[in-house]
């Protein structure tokens, strides 16, 4: 008698009609995720011009003045050569509690830098394999190897170039990108 005066409390059909409805449900509910798809956020550095932006789509939404490594000219190959890496990485890791106020770690070296560092003496076919798998899985390559690492954009400030390898802004800025910026975002690095 009940499910006859609530047609709701049936069994649902398990033909057209109830697929369709399970359909409908689920988009429904997956509605409001495909409403705030986010755009891809990339970081794009102009080491020569000490600029940083970051476009979101294609658009600039914001500009940074940065300080680079103590020796800016040129792209990273060795532990303690105080060169920013040049080219294409991603957001590796977020920590924040640095020392220099919160750290956005680059995913340095990548398997064009192993490759070189191979070439040059510097690490062996082991390394490369395991900046290959990283890269592969999005995750952080090893970090102490003789091609360098904990490479990142950090605060301190953008004054002069005086890190040791990786990007400064000034606190409030790294911040505001620590808020903005997730893991596996592009960041691009150009001479």
């Amino acid at each position: 008698m009940t499910r006859r005066l609530f047609p709701a409390l049936r069994k649902p059909s398990r033909g057209l009609l109830g697929r369709a409805a399970l359909l409908a449900l689920g988009l429904i509910l997956a509605a409001p995720a495909l409403c705030h798809a986010r755009d891809e956020h990339v970081l794009r550095v102009h080491k020569s011009a000490r600029k940083m932006e970051l476009l979101v789509g294609d658009r600039v939404v914001r500009t940074f003045q940065v300080g680079l490594g103590l020796s800016p000219l040129g792209d990273k190959e060795k532990q303690g050569d105080m060169r920013t890496p040049e080219g294409e990485f991603f957001v590796a890791i977020k920590n924040p509690r640095s020392d220099f106020h919160r750290f956005i770690g680059l995913s340095y070296p990548m398997p064009r830098h192993a490759k070189r560092g191979v070439e040059a003496g510097l690490v062996d076919e082991r390394v490369l394999s395991r900046v290959e798998s990283a890269a592969r899985k999005r995750r952080v390559p090893p970090q102490t190897t003789s091609l360098g690492g904990y490479v990142g954009i950090h605060g301190g400030g953008a004054g002069s170039d005086w890190t040791w390898g990786c990007i400064a802004v000034s606190d409030a800025e790294v911040e505001w990108l620590f808020d903005t910026l997730r893991l596996g975002d592009r960041i691009v690095v150009l001479p």
